[in-house]
């Protein structure tokens, strides 16, 4: 009996240790800024690299993250040690493109010394998200199933190409993610007091991350170093002070506002493209359907110089009709008047040709050579060779 109580005892424990839940677990006021990266310079924090395999830049506010090979992700690990078990990180991210399904970005956090641990939140370019534990030299799925590799749909996340704001939240080993200031997992896990973190880019993936904040919380009495950006002895003295934070969330909402905003100008600007592909189309339409004006007017002008004639000719015809007139077949009289002239006009051009050809006959018969008709004979008793490759004749006996 014993035995079994204490059984039960350790299923509770891990059970509440290691679970997805679907409210929020962590509830402190995180009211200290501890880091703060918009990558408005490179520095010693992340790695800027550029290979057959990777190209990690950063440019005009964005880290870049280009990972070429299809064969694995990468994962780049910031350059801070994070102390702090229990703290707010907020990052924007977006994925740009991805060669084929396995294309992902994300956010690596509590990563242990020598990659023996962690965890990943990823979105992926079908609006799918996942999070993965690091155990064991292997991955654990803490959403989805093995199955869909974790994978787990979400209206929640943008169309690929735009930015996502994550923000994860952790405290007494409980963490909270959210996703564009939609809350949208908590798990447990006692495997980690504390870890540093990073930007995970998956295989054949192409990506960036806009900014990267880092928050604790004053209560817990956790006291971490600033990055370089805020080692300024008189800021140190007030990053408790809730300007710092209320500036920071400014920050955030009006970067994310900023994204959005060059998101829907770039649509705009996709749009107006269109809509000038549309005029340039509709005055190429217009041009040919002036091209088609101007040649119907030319051939109605042709039809009418045809027309001129045609009532010349008939004029003529009308003064012969009259010089028969009182003939019942005068009309017939008319008609073969016209077929004899047309004949006419054709014997002479038969004749012409008739000449033409008696000429060149006598020309050949005067360039003859003698023994050529005997010559000619001798070749046609020789049997041909067929010029066909398909079909080869059999060789001649001798």
């Amino acid at each position: 009996m014993k035995k079994r109580q204490l059984l039960t005892f350790i299923f509770i424990l891990v059970f509440a240790f290691n679970y997805k839940a679907d409210a929020q677990l962590v509830k402190e006021k995180f009211d200290m800024l501890n880091l703060s990266e918009n990558f408005d310079s490179t520095n010693n924090l992340w790695t800027t690299l550029a290979n057959a395999d990777n190209l990690f830049i950063v440019q005009e506010g964005e880290y870049i993250l280009n990972r070429k090979t299809i064969l694995s992700p990468f994962a780049i690990i910031a350059g801070y040690e994070n102390n702090l078990s229990t703290f707010r990180l907020v990052g924007s991210l977006k994925l740009e493109k991805a060669v084929n399904d396995d294309g992902s970005i994300g956010i690596i956090f509590m990563a242990q010394p020598d990659g023996k641990g962690g965890f990943i939140f990823e979105i992926n370019r079908f609006k799918q998200y996942r999070v993965r534990q690091i155990t064991g030299g292997t991955y654990k799925y803490l959403t989805g199933d093995p199955k869909t590799s974790g994978w787990t749909n979400s209206k929640l996340i943008n169309d690929i190409n735009s930015y996502n704001l994550v923000e994860i939240r952790t405290s007494e080993r409980n963490y909270d993610i959210y996703l564009n200031n939609n809350f949208l997992i908590s798990f447990s896990e006692i495997a980690y007091k504390s870890g540093r973190m990073g930007i995970v880019i998956g295989p054949g993936s192409k990506g960036r991350m806009d900014f990267l904040y880092l928050f604790s919380a004053s209560k817990n009495g956790e006291t971490q170093p600033l990055n370089d950006e805020l080692r300024d002895p008189s800021v140190q003295k007030e990053q408790t002070s809730p300007d710092i934070i209320e500036l920071t969330e400014s920050i955030i909402k009006l970067k994310t506002q900023i994204n959005k905003l060059s998101e829907q100008n770039e649509d705009l600007r996709k749009t107006v493209e269109a809509m000038k592909s549309d005029d340039d189309e509709t005055e190429n339409q217009k041009k040919n359907y002036e091209s088609s004006i101007k040649s119907l007017q030319a051939s109605i002008s042709k039809s009418a110089l045809t027309y001129d004639s045609l009532l010349k000719v008939n004029k003529e015809l009308l003064k012969y009709k009259e010089m028969v007139a009182g003939n019942e077949n005068s009309d017939l009289i008319i008609s073969l008047s016209k077929t004899v002239k047309a004949e006419k006009e054709e014997n002479e051009l038969l004749r012409k040709q008739n000449k033409a050809l008696s000429d060149s006959l006598s020309t050949l018969s005067k360039n003859e050579k003698p023994g050529n008709d005997q010559q000619e004979i001798k070749n046609n008793n020789k049997p041909k060779q067929s010029t066909d490759k398909g079909f080869v004749l059999p060789k001649e006996e001798n």
